[in-house]
């Protein structure tokens, strides 16, 4: 008894010292980060009231919503009523849904493999590079991962004990993580459909479970879809990322099959009556097999996946029980392929892999210590020095040193693995093969906070802003690129050049001056760029808004612009009613023209902001390019007002 209580007092000594570890990476200077200011204005806008919460409005006045189910935003928007609206407050609900995953990775890999396996899958998961970065950010990613997890421990409780009541609950998570990131959630449910066949019990009654199973998450999961698709238009927002205002189309066209091929959507587009939109972020390099393993990605993941894919062979000689290494293969080899697969992607979209390789990777190392099958480890920390050494060299000298040190501990591990001494095995023995196998990995995780990114953020030298040219700088990461340089495999021009077909900046235009944008130069969306500083929503607007504010003539719009990413630092820094036409990017055909006129003509709509992100000058959209051609013609340039792009309607 006495014994299996200082167990347990070990056991949540070691939780907490997890907890505080990965409180002390996600949670240190949160305030200091640099947010996306379209994600902020999100979290600001649905903190106004219950309606913009529910449909996850991207402004106060509720006009069009977010491209996404609103599912991941719901905490940091409460923590803006509660706290007051900071940047804190709206990155802070990441950060400690990254604490509870490390827990929740923890316990579940307690379950399976017992206690030393749960401490280092929560130390691998704590230390995954990208999992850091994302979580210090408002990015739309780590309460996925936290569902995603829970949905993990009571899948592993039910392939465990063949209980159909915890598949039903894992299906209800399901659910539950597809209102945070939609489709991906689903993508679980192949490795627990294979792996439920190879539990115990009669095959008809494992097929009935299944479907109750099923259809208990899929009735959780089209809730918010059914419910938006049945208010009518005229009471709600126009549901962005869609032709039709339709949530349907949302999440099952722009982010489902658009996600895959941009060619999809091309196509689709070019009919009179297109079907749905696509989406291909550009920082995550070219789609493939090697995706994952190239510049782009390693260093922000790749790290420990050799090792996972080497654990599941141990784990089968071992003769782990089959449902469980199936069930976590199956989930590894669908997200990577499926983020292997997809046209484009931002590098934290594959923080997701980090739960099944720290599962895998922990009950592999933790059961052949255990067992004393040194050749096992061996193996699997030749394997992890390896990969530490290949995935390094992909970045010049970033961090280089600590794949060298990592290799070092390993040399030092394989001594003292085949000690006799009984001391050596029990803590000294996975303390330094588990140092052998993160190391790289954790020294990326803890300079994180040194890395900060308001739109992709990453770890390492990989962001916007970076000064250093070939491997390790942001044009080798996926970001955008050092000035002048290039980008390897796509992405964003060189510094003055022009964007083909769209994006950043306005549809084909430039930056002014050239580039993204120069340094402390103008702001192509009104305001000025701050010396140093690159992110969209730093430049300085505080003329511009005292402006607005003292000729708004009671307009109920503040401010109208084209795009969101364009309205959101206006958003954020005033809490006002400004309407992003288009939504997200300008595509979306909201308001139309006559109902724009009809504002106008009512006084409700003074300024325009012309230009910037989001503003169709090549037609994207009907609405977005009537718009700008009917404010262009029919408002004139303000020349009192401290910016030049600033358009004055009135209803004369």
């Amino acid at each position: 008894m006495k014994e299996r209580i200082l167990r347990d007092k070990q056991w949540a000594l070691s939780i907490g010292s997890l907890a505080l570890t990965s409180g002390l990476l996600t949670l240190w200077k949160l305030q200091d980060v640099s947010r996306s200011e379209y994600y902020a204005a999100i979290a600001r806008s649905m903190s106004i009231n219950f309606r913009n919460f529910f449909f996850g409005a991207i402004d106060p006045a509720g006009t069009v919503t977010l491209d996404k189910i609103p599912g991941s935003y719901w905490v940091p928007a409460i923590f803006a009523r509660v706290f007051g609206f900071s940047t804190w407050a709206i990155t802070a609900p990441n950060a400690l849904a990254t604490v509870a995953l490390v827990i929740f990775v923890s316990v579940t890999t307690k379950m399976l493999f017992g206690r030393t396996a749960g401490i280092l899958a929560g130390a691998i998961t704590a230390t995954t590079p990208i999992v850091i970065a994302v979580s210090r950010s408002n990015q739309p990613q780590s309460f996925f991962l936290l569902t995603l997890a829970i949905s993990g421990f009571y899948a592993a409780k039910a392939l465990t004990q063949s209980s159909r009541k915890y598949l039903v609950i894992t299906g209800a998570w399901i659910a539950l993580a597809f209102h945070t990131y939609m489709l991906e959630a689903w993508a679980i449910w192949p490795a627990l459909i294979i792996a439920w066949f190879f539990t115990s019990g009669d095959l008809g009654k494992k097929a009935i479970d299944l479907l109750i199973a099923g259809m208990t998450s899929l009735a959780l999961s089209l809730t918010w879809i059914v419910t938006v698709a049945l208010v009518p238009s005229s009471h709600r927002p126009y549901v962005g990322g869609t032709y039709h205002n339709n949530p349907f189309e949302m999440v099952f066209g722009y982010n489902g099959l658009g996600r895959f091929s941009s060619t999809s959507s091309a196509l689709s587009s070019a009919t009179d009556n297109p079907t749905f939109r696509s989406f291909t972020p550009p920082f995550g390099g070219k789609a493939g097999i090697g995706r994952i393993f190239s510049a782009a990605v390693a260093g922000q993941i790749a790290w420990i996946i050799p090792t996972a894919v080497t654990s599941i062979v141990i784990l089968f000689l071992l003769k782990v029980s089959k449902p469980v290494v199936i069930f976590l293969s199956i989930w590894l080899i669908t997200f990577f392929s499926m983020f292997s697969a997809v046209a484009g992607i931002h590098q934290f979209y594959t923080s997701s892999l980090a739960i099944p390789v720290s599962i895998l990777s922990a009950g592999a190392i933790a059961l052949a210590v255990k067992e004393a099958k040194h050749w096992h480890i061996v193996f699997l920390l030749n394997v992890a020095g390896l990969s530490a050494l290949y995935f390094s060299s992909l970045y010049g000298n970033y961090m280089k040193w600590a794949s060298y040190a990592q290799v070092a501990i390993i040399l030092l591990s394989m001594i003292f693995l085949f000690s006799e001494r009984e001391n050596f095995r029990k803590v000294l023995i996975p303390a330094l093969v588990l140092a052998g196998i993160i190391f790289t990995p954790a020294a990326w995780a803890v300079d994180v906070r040194n890395h900060t990114n308001s739109i992709n953020p990453v770890a390492g030298d990989a962001g916007f802003g970076g000064t250093q040219g070939g491997p390790g700088s942001n044009n080798a990461a996926g970001g955008f690129p050092p000035q002048g340089g290039k980008f390897p495999g796509g992405g964003f021009p060189p510094q003055g050049g022009k964007f083909p077909g769209g994006g950043f900046p306005p549809q084909g235009g430039k930056f002014p001056g050239g580039g993204f944008p120069p340094q402390g130069g103008k702001s192509p969306i009104g305001g000025n760029f701050p010396a140093g500083g690159m992110n969209f929503g730093e430049q300085d607007n505080s003329k511009v808004i005292s402006y607005l504010k003292s000729h708004r003539e009671g307009a109920k719009f503040l401010l109208v612009t084209f795009g969101a990413q364009t309205a959101a630092a206006y958003i954020t820094a005033t809490g006002e009613n400004v309407m992003p036409v288009g939504g997200f990017d300008g595509e979306d055909p909201t308001p139309t023209l006559a109902k724009f006129k009809e504002l106008v003509k009512a006084g409700d709509i003074r300024y325009v902001m012309v230009g910037g992100i989001g503003e169709s000058r090549n037609g994207n959209t009907q609405a977005s390019s009537s718009i700008s051609t009917w404010v262009s013609a029919n408002c004139s340039i303000d020349s009192s007002a401290p910016t030049t792009n600033l358009y004055l309607c009135t209803n004369k």
